[in-house]
């Protein structure tokens, strides 16, 4: 198995996050005036478990799917499937 491979797509990853990130922080103050309304949703994994919160339905749904697609990721990885 090549380690040095998942590496470099984890650091990728990781980099297209914080850029992400940090475009949408601008853009929403930019953006944003006094009756804006925030809306917030995301995943945490804790090995393939996720925990997904939000106060969005749409934005829990959008975080369901994205925590799918990691889990199925994460067992075919180490199952040795992929890479």
């Amino acid at each position: 198995m090549q380690y040095g491979k998942i590496i470099s797509i984890g650091f990728i990853l990781i980099l297209v996050g914080l850029v992400i990130t940090i475009s949408g922080t601008f853009l929403s103050l930019l953006k944003g005036d006094e009756t804006s309304r925030i809306e917030t949703g995301g995943v945490i994994l804790i090995g393939p478990i996720p925990i997904i919160f939000g106060n969005s339905k749409h934005l829990i749904l959008i975080s369901i799917a994205g925590a799918l697609v990691l889990m199925i990721s994460y067992f075919l990885i180490a199952r040795g499937e992929v890479i």
